[in-house]
């Protein structure tokens, strides 16, 4: 076979996971269950279509090779063209199911799943912050997981089960009615009753899907929660106590799943009745019209009895196929609760990236009004104003509550202002790109995120096309490049290769927060944000890495949050904050002068730099 064909093929029986709707982006995701699973099947309507002729095309083939071994039966011409008939369609039928099988097996199973998988992916990534804290990481996975195989296995059962048999079915019923009415009341009424009991149970057998799909749901988050914080739980002794929240789980999850099973079996047991009815009945019809009609030959039973059974053998299938369907749509409907919600911060049309460098990042806070929350009756600031002059350094300070982290996390759009607006450069943040706002504000938090990779990957994560002598400056300004260079993964990979662990559990809290640190200072964008940056490392790392960041501050607009005033000491300013209003504003040396000030108090109750507990945010 030529390598030409061989693309050919290959471009024949794929799918290009990558592509997104027509519309290029998924801005929203339908909440129903139909439109939400329109939405993915739209995408592949040639597919689609393929699939739903050749499988109506294989229940007519199927009917019509009964309807021929009856024929020959009833005629006893054993020609040449007759025989020639039959093995056509036989022919006709394996040449059919190995298109329909190839479609399945090299298109429509490997790749459907995955382009629904990968649509899910890319929309849950842009919802809000709240989003994440108010669910598992583990439940959310679980969903865009599972979601996306039981859609793909409710189409293909749908369209592989339910509408091939129907055809066969129908065609049936059609040949037996060509031969005499009576002969297809049977199949007719029998064909009436299944559908009705499926209608009865079904809807049954959906709710406790659902039901159960939530409990596994709720399993999953709970395994991953458990095990992702096995070291406070080895710490604290309470391995014994994770174990009963899951056994409580399990026991539910059991229960819901014995309550589907159950609900299938009885619906099992009905239809087991109606085939064995049918059966019995179409025998009882062929031989009466045998022995009354001379018209109706053996070639009629010789037809009509394969029918049946073949129609009982496949209502069991269907049986289990439309449970199956109803199973997975549960789940569907189940994640689309999910995943399906609202992005509560979405880019406005036709956003602009936005413009700024380091030598015009101001920040202004304009009239800013924010609260936590629609029930929340007091809001977090209220009329907030500051402006941050470009290439000023602002160090912000305040008890718990005071409104600090919320001023970073609306700069960077975390969350969205309730009124008034924030902006950099003269350009309001709620109208260019949230991946251009980020994209010139680096973040570092208190809690250091990295992720199960390399330290090469998780440092060059701020700029992916860093060389390597980049990535080692950036190491060694943030004091991290000697501990780098020891360290060795449980795979022989050492240095900057060596994977640091989920969340980078096999790495100190100092060494986990140097890295951040060094990530933050290779992508060098014009705002840096230092949310308790240092407050993870010892004294001597302390004090290694403020002298990096005091470089690395030069020339950028600053905003750090800390509990260690001592670290706020080089800011150009320093604000103080309480209940959402700005109280005091001025240097270091100016806030310590007044007396009976805010600050000035807060800097003599500390022992060595710190806040005292009440005062700690």
């Amino acid at each position: 076979m030529s390598k030409k064909i061989k693309n050919r093929l290959n471009d024949l029986f794929s799918m290009d996971i990558k592509k997104m709707p027509a519309e290029g982006q998924i801005d929203s995701l339908p909440k129903t269950l139909w439109p939400f699973m329109w939405h993915f099947m739209r995408q592949i309507k040639g597919t689609l279509l393929a699939i739903t002729l050749f499988e109506m095309g294989l229940g007519l083939i199927l009917s019509g090779m009964f309807w021929y071994v009856g024929w020959l039966v009833d005629t006893g011409s054993y020609t040449i063209a007759m025989l020639v008939l039959g093995a056509a369609l036989v022919i006709l039928k394996m040449k059919s199911e190995a298109i329909l099988d190839g479609i399945y097996h090299l298109k429509y199973t490997p790749y459907f799943g995955n382009l629904i998988r990968r649509q899910l992916f890319n929309y849950t990534t842009k919802q809000s912050l709240s989003f994440f804290q108010n669910d598992f990481a583990g439940r959310i996975s679980n969903k865009i997981i599972q979601s996306a195989p039981s859609l793909r296995d409710a189409v293909k059962s749908t369209l592989g089960a339910v509408w091939f048999a129907a055809t066969f079915t129908v065609s049936n019923i059609w040949l037996m009615a060509s031969h005499s009415l009576l002969l297809a009341i049977p199949m007719f009424i029998w064909l009436i009753v299944y559908i009705a009991t499926l209608v009865y149970f079904v809807p049954k057998v959906k709710s406790r899907a659902t039901s159960h799909s939530e409990d596994m749901s709720q399993l999953t988050g709970q395994v991953v929660d458990s095990l992702t914080n096995a070291l406070p739980a080895k710490y604290f002794a309470r391995e014994g106590y994770e174990d009963e929240r899951v056994v409580k789980l399990l026991e539910k999850h059991s229960y819901s799943f014995r309550r589907l099973t159950g609900q299938i079996f009885t619906m099992q047991m009905v239809i087991a009745v109606w085939n064995t009815l049918m059966i019995f009945a179409t025998a009882g019809v062929g031989l009466w019209l045998y022995n009354q009609d001379t018209s109706a030959g053996m070639g009629v039973l010789a037809m009509a009895l394969p029918m049946s059974f073949q129609a009982m053998f496949q209502s069991n299938w269907i049986m289990f196929e439309v449970s199956g369907i109803f199973e997975k749509l549960g789940a569907v409907q189940e994640g689309i609760e999910t995943l399906s919600k609202e992005l509560a911060i979405q880019d406005v049309p036709k956003a602009k990236k936005l413009k700024v460098s380091s030598e015009n990042a101001t920040i202004s806070f304009d009239k800013v009004a924010f609260h936590y929350g629609a029930t929340t009756g007091k809001k977090v600031l209220e009329g907030f104003m500051l402006d941050i002059p470009a290439g000023q350094k602002v160090g912000l300070v305040g008890r718990s509550g005071a409104g600090k982290t919320t001023i970073t996390s609306l700069l960077v759009r975390a969350h969205e202002v309730e009124s008034g607006k924030v902006t950099i450069n003269g350009q309001d943040i709620a109208k260019v790109t949230q991946r251009s706002l980020r994209q010139n504000i680096t973040m570092v938090t208190q809690d250091s995120y990295l992720f199960h990779r390399s330290v090469w990957d998780n440092i060059s994560y701020g700029k992916p096309d860093a060389t390597q002598a980049e990535v080692e400056a950036a190491a060694r300004a943030a004091n991290a490049h000697d501990f780098i260079l020891g360290l060795e993964d449980n795979k022989g990979r050492k240095g900057y290769k060596a994977h640091v662990g989920e969340r980078g559990v096999k790495l100190s809290g100092g060494q986990k927060q140097r890295i951040s640190i060094a990530r933050a200072i290779l992508k060098d964008a014009p705002i840096l944000i230092l949310d308790e940056a240092t407050s993870a490392l010892d004294s001597e790392s302390e004090n290694a890495i403020q002298t990096a960041l005091e470089g690395t501050m030069q020339g950028k607009t600053v905003i750090a949050i800390a509990h260690r005033l001592s670290t706020l000491r080089q800011m150009d300013r320093i604000i103080v904050m309480d209940q959402g209003r700005i109280i005091e504003d001025g240097t270091h040396a100016s806030l310590v002068r007044r007396k009976d000030g805010h600050y000035a108090s807060l800097w003599h109750m500390q022992s060595g730099g710190f806040l005292p507990p009440e005062a700690a945010e």
